[in-house]
Order: structure tokens, then sequence, then C-alpha cells
């Protein structure tokens, strides 16, 4: 071949390499501009309107920390679509939706969208355990691990505001929590004492840019350093539910619920879940301690690891297995999470193939309304073992 020729040939090749890289590169560009969202993107007045669910999903503390990780807040529109905000990461970080206001967690910050939209910087938070609403006080919160300190054995931070006012504040509970849960006006919690790990119910009021903590019984519970709470508090006028978890072996565990009556002040340990093989321990534990339980129609309702759904009926006393979610024994469970709304149960899980749905099941009928596949356009990466999706929320 004449050097005439191999000189064309070659600037052939490098026209075609980089008419290659090029498209890749505008390829890639345009991706991330379609699934990459900004504050200004969500401010839009009917954004919020055309999503179906969001997700919160985060690396771990010790990455966190580390400054090599990051979390998003991912929304899932009504064709099944995802997108996301990139995020300041929270470990078990998550979002809260009320009336057309979503609160979203950061690392630094807080985001409020809908009709009063703003964000505010924050002391830094990296170990999340939970995010609510008090309706009658027009409050959003979210607690965190915040760890020992001088004054207390353990203090757990509280972020906290109206979202009319527009303006967060920070307290401390100076105590361990296991639990969470919610009156309309106050947070009710379980705590542990580290020394003795006894554990106690109180009641903690957001009031005047502090927290006010009132306890309420310390629980007869009996080998209570065995026992950890797996379920948020449930309330209805007469009682507090939430459900134990005693760990014996890897073939052997048992589940109960705690029943405290808010009139006698008494408590009722019922035996409530048994596992007695190594599958059903190794995968029993829900996806979402937060999200596990729920409160319908004089019923309470706890879903685990496995899919299976339970309900106790809070007049009679009977327990029974009330349904099953799609399981995959192969699928990443880390990538998986339930939520109870509005009479139904919502449930986010990925496929052998990698691939994402989300079904919903009618808690009367016990039927599945809905079955989507989400496109998740790469947002999530599903091989990283520290990387976990923490919540899900249904917006509409």
């Amino acid at each position: 071949m004449s050097f005439k020729k191999i000189t064309v040939f070659i600037g052939i090749v490098l026209v075609l390499l980089g008419g290659i890289f090029g498209f890749r590169h505008f390829k890639t560009t345009k991706t991330s501009a379609k699934t990459n969202l900004t504050f200004q993107d969500i401010k839009k007045k009917d954004f919020l309107h055309k999503q179906q669910a969001v997700l919160y999903a985060s690396h771990t503390t010790e990455l966190l920390q580390e400054g090599k990780g990051s979390g998003q807040a991912i929304f899932i529109d009504e064709d099944g679509n995802a997108r996301r905000l990139r995020l300041d990461g929270v470990e078990s970080g998550s979002t809260y939706y009320h009336k057309k206001k979503l609160y979203i967690e950061d690392a630094n910050q807080i985001f409020l969208i809908g009709k009063n939209t703003n964000k505010q910087k924050m002391p830094s938070e990296l170990r999340g355990i939970k995010s609510g609403y008090l309706p009658a006080t027009d409050q959003f919160y979210s607690l965190y691990n915040t760890g020992f300190s001088t004054k207390y054995d353990y203090k757990t931070s509280i972020r906290f505001g109206n979202s009319k006012e527009k303006r967060f504040h920070v307290s401390q509970v100076p105590s361990f929590i296991s639990g969470v849960g919610e009156l309309t006006d106050r947070l009710v919690v379980l705590t542990q004492n580290l020394i003795n790990d006894h554990f106690s119910l109180q009641e903690v009021f957001l009031r005047e840019k502090e927290a006010k903590v009132i306890k309420l019984t310390e629980l007869p519970l009996k080998h209570p350093s065995n026992l950890d709470i797996i379920s948020p508090i449930m309330a209805d006028k007469n009682s507090y539910y939430f459900v134990m978890t005693d760990y014996q072996s890897e073939k052997r565990e048992d589940l109960s619920l705690i029943i405290y009556n808010r009139q006698t002040k008494e408590t009722e340990i019922k035996p409530f879940i048994s596992y007695r093989s190594e599958e059903q321990v190794d995968n029993g534990l829900p996806n979402n301690f937060n999200h596990s339980s729920y409160l319908y129609k004089n019923h309470f309702y706890y879903v685990n690891g496995l899919g299976e759904v339970y309900r106790y009926n809070c007049r009679d006393g009977k327990i029974r297995k009330y349904l099953n979610l799609e399981f995959e024994s192969t699928a990443n469970h880390k990538l998986e999470q339930v939520r109870f709304q509005n009479g139904r149960i919502h449930h986010l899980y990925s496929d052998e193939e990698g691939n994402f749905f989300i079904e919903t099941y009618n808690l009367s009928s016990t039927k599945r309304e809905k079955l989507q596949k989400i496109k998740m356009n790469g947002l999530i990466p599903q091989n990283d073992k520290d990387y976990f999706l923490t919540s899900i929320e249904i917006l509409n």
C-alpha cells in the first residue's frame, strides 16, 4: 500500500472514530440532560402533579463521611420514566408528601416543594432515622442518629419546621431512638437505655424551636437486650402498636406485637410471627422498618421482607396471613421498598435481570390493582454493595 493510500486510510479511520466518540458523547450528554433534574425543574408549578412516586437512595454513612458517596431523589412520572435530583446523601434518608407538599432531606439542607417552595441550609447530618409530618402543627420533621455526647449518653437530632413560616429549626432528644410514630401534634418514640437496654415510650412535642420530651412508661419486656423494633409505632384512640423481633439463631426468630393501652397504661405482648428456617430468618426483616406497618379500618397490617402481609384485628385480637406480594429470591433486596398509603400497599422491586416494577394491592379486596415496569434509566448502581434504596413515597 502506498504512503498516500495509508495516509488517506488513517484519516478515514480517525474521522470515523471521532464521529463515534462525538455521537456517544452527544448521546450521553442528551441522556444525562433528560434524567438529571435541578431545583428549578422541581419548583415548576405542575411538576409534582405529573409524578406518581419519589424514591430516596444513598450510599452508606462510611462512604458519605469519606466524601465518596452521594444520594438522590428519584422521581417517577406517570409513564414510568425515572429522573433524579442529585443530593448530598443521608443513610436511611427519606421524603414525606402531604397535600401537594413534598419534603426532601439532604445531608446539609432541606427542600420543601409545593405552594411555598424553598430550600434551607442545615447543620450536617448523615445517619437518618425517619421523616414525617404533624398535621395539627403543620410541621415536617426528620430525626437523625447524631451519636454519643459529653452532656448525654446519646443524642438524637431533630430538624423541624412549619411550611408556612419557611423556617426550620434543630433540636435534640437526649436518648437513643429505636422506633418512631406520630399523633397529629406530637411524635411517639421508643427509646432504649444503652446501659441497661430497657425500652421506654416517650412523647416528643416540637415547640418554640425546641423539642419537649415527656416519658410515658418503661416497657416490661423480658430480655430487652435481645429485642429490636422493626416497625413504626402506630396509634389509634385506644392504643399504640408496634412489632419487635427476638433473634435466637440462624433458623429461629420470634416476632411479637406490642400493644400499649393509652387509657390503662398497661402493655400487652402478643406472639405474632415465628420463623423456623434459615430462608425465613435471612429474608424476614422488612425492607423499611419505618413503613412496615399500617392501621386501617380497625386492623393492624405488617409486611415482612418475604412479601408476606399479616393482619391483626384490633377488635377481636385475631392474627392471620392476609396476602403475598411479588417475591423474587434472586432479586436485589437492597433496592426493594414498600409503602402503605390510602388503603393500599405499594411495592417497588426488581427481577433477576435488573428490571424494576411497581405493584399496588388493595387492602380491602387483596387484589393487585396495578403492575407497571419502571424505566430506571441506569440511575441506580445495582452492583454497588454500599448503595441502598431507603424509601418510596406515592404522590399521585
